[in-house]
């Protein structure tokens, strides 16, 4: 948008800028109903095989920190149907047996690879296939942290796998390790052993699938971002991460590039079909931000910060708000974390249908641990063998005390310094005396250590008092779905709403977790959100089972199961 001309005339300049304003409207709705862009790419060297325009149905799920779902329905008459289905002469091609699809709309970009192809046909003889996709962080669910990633599988003389810092440097460094031995031969087979040159490739970043964004540990401590320990034995990638990203409130970002894109970073050399992953605040709990409010007081801005006991959390308000330049500048449509733009009043017209939950806090009591402090053992152990090597010498019995000590030991190891238990204090002076008191949270580690105060803080995030809902939105009614600079908000990003029919008119600000891009022949693009805590808002047997599996990684941390 040019600048208005102040030497005409008021009705002039009015009539200027209603016509600029008509202008970016139909510039933003022309984007937004291009179409998808939904392209399929070989599972080798990310060939373009074909662009999808013939879809019967098709939708695309992005839920935060977890592997999202896509389903792609076609005529089975029609090539790319044809294709999807011929995994034997994809082999013979030598495309490989995978494939990759990436959707494109408002600057943003899902991709994945396929997992499932069926073909079905009704009494009347048509046959359409389904092809079901995995996104890219499926990748990312697959990558272990071996406990010494520079050793091979059979010798790993570092037990655990420690690493300490701001929290993106931890979870991104972590995974960039991994990778490291996944993509250097030395450590791992190459896919061609008796190719000599495939030995070296691995030293070269630019033939990797996966890349990590850079980033420094100076640059982590300036952004100011709360600091994550990381502590895996043969742990995945993104069990671990989860719990510091969510502690952090930070969000997990992913999108595979394609030669043309523009550069991830400055001199970025990467492969084509790379998937580039980096960590963003797109919350702005640290750095001060709005929580909520009512119509009559606005949105209150307050900065979190930890209690000086350093496992809960205190909400410090803050007066001023601070200025968005971005928001001034005309076509630019993004949210600043710190400031949410999106507002879904109750009357909006956006909203199709809607639909909130709340979780009230759990125990007031955190218990967590099995192992004692380091040293413990070793020290009744110690006292132990000396008292019994004296008495024993002196009885001219010998020294016993090592006997004697293999005897007593399964009734005094971890029996001294344990277990953990902290209280809440201002959770249990918010939920009053009736109350839910303890949750134990299991845990491979020593008590009282960091790993401890770690599992604690994760366990405080699961009993969290939680605020949830998901809408089914009208896109551009008024606000865009799309990348920063393109649409309003999108996955990760803060916005604004109220419950329909709540007196109190308190304003909920949460982050977006999840978003579904769905569209078919007989209807057009529509994006259901859902807000703040998705696991509300889950099946409850798809609860039941990520419990278990949850426990099933603790239980490997300790050894019990494989």
């Amino acid at each position: 948008m040019s600048a208005v001309d102040f030497d005409l005339t008021l009705a002039e300049q009015c009539a200027a800028i209603m016509e600029a304003t008509d202008r970016a409207h139909r510039e933003l709705e022309q984007m937004r109903n291009t179409a998808p862009l939904v392209r399929l790419w070989t599972g080798d060297n990310c060939d373009l095989v074909h662009v999808v325009e013939c879809e019967d149905e098709a939708s695309w799920e992005d839920p935060e920190l977890d592997a999202g779902v896509g389903t792609l329905k076609i005529d089975f008459s029609m090539p790319q149907a044809q294709w999807l289905n011929d995994m034997y002469g994809r082999m013979e091609r030598g495309e490989k047996i995978n494939v990759v699809v990436s959707v494109d709309y408002m600057g943003i970009r899902w991709s994945g690879l396929m997992k499932r192809c069926g073909v079905a046909t009704d009494e009347l003889g048509y046959s359409q296939l389904t092809a079901t996709f995995l996104s890219d962080f499926q990748q990312l669910k697959t990558k272990l942290l071996w406990s010494t990633p520079v050793s091979p599988a059979g010798f790993q003389p570092k037990k655990v796998f420690n690493l300490a810092g701001p929290a993106p440097w931890v979870v991104l460094g972590a995974l960039h390790i991994n990778l490291c031995r996944e993509n250097m031969p030395l450590f791992t087979l190459p896919d061609d052993p008796l190719k000599l040159s495939s030995w070296w490739e691995g030293f070269d970043m630019s033939t990797w699938t996966v890349v990590v964004k850079p980033g420094s540990f100076m640059d982590g401590l300036a952004s100011g971002v709360p600091f994550g320990k990381l502590s895996s034995r043969f742990k995945y990638w993104h069990e671990a991460a989860t719990a510091i990203l969510n502690d952090a409130e930070m969000s997990l970002q992913w999108r595979r590039w394609f030669t043309g894109d523009p550069l991830p970073w400055p001199r970025a050399k990467l492969r084509h079909g790379a998937l580039v992953v980096w960590v963003e605040d797109k919350s702005g709990i640290y750095a001060g931000t709005s929580n909520g409010g009512t119509l009559v007081d606005g949105l209150k801005r307050n900065i979190r910060s930890y209690t000086d006991d350093f496992v809960e959390n205190i909400d410090s308000s803050i007066v001023t708000i601070p200025t968005v330049p971005d928001y001034r500048i005309p076509g630019k449509r993004l949210t600043d974390a710190r400031v949410p733009y999106v507002y879904f009043p109750p009357d909006s017209p956006g909203i199709l249908r809607s639909n909130f939950d709340q979780q009230l806090p759990g125990p007031v009591q955190m218990v967590t641990g099995g192992t004692s402090a380091p040293g413990v053992n070793e020290t009744m152990s110690a006292l132990v063998q000396g008292i019994l090597d004296v008495v024993g010498n002196a009885l001219q019995f010998g020294s016993i005390g090592g006997s004697v000590d293999a005897l007593l030991r399964p009734f005094y190891e971890n029996t001294v310094l344990a277990f953990i238990a902290i209280k809440l204090l201002r959770r249990a002076q918010q939920v009053g005396d009736f109350r839910e008191f303890e949750y134990f949270i299991a845990s491979g580690g020593k008590a009282y250590t960091l790993d401890s105060l770690s599992v604690i803080r994760a366990g405080i995030f699961e009993t969290r008092a939680i605020f949830s809902g998901s809408m089914e939105i009208i896109n551009a009614a008024p606000y865009v779905i799309g990348a920063p600079g393109i649409g309003h908000f999108g996955r990760g990003d803060r916005v604004a709403t109220r419950i329909p029919g709540d007196l109190t008119q308190r304003i909920h600000v949460e982050r977006v977790s999840k978003t579904t891009l769905a569209w078919g022949v007989d209807r057009s693009v529509d994006v259901p959100i859902t807000l703040g805590g998705e696991k509300l808002q889950q099946d409850p047997i798809l609860r039941i089972m990520s419990e278990i599996a949850a426990a099933k990684s603790e239980l490997k941390e300790l050894g019990v199961m494989g």
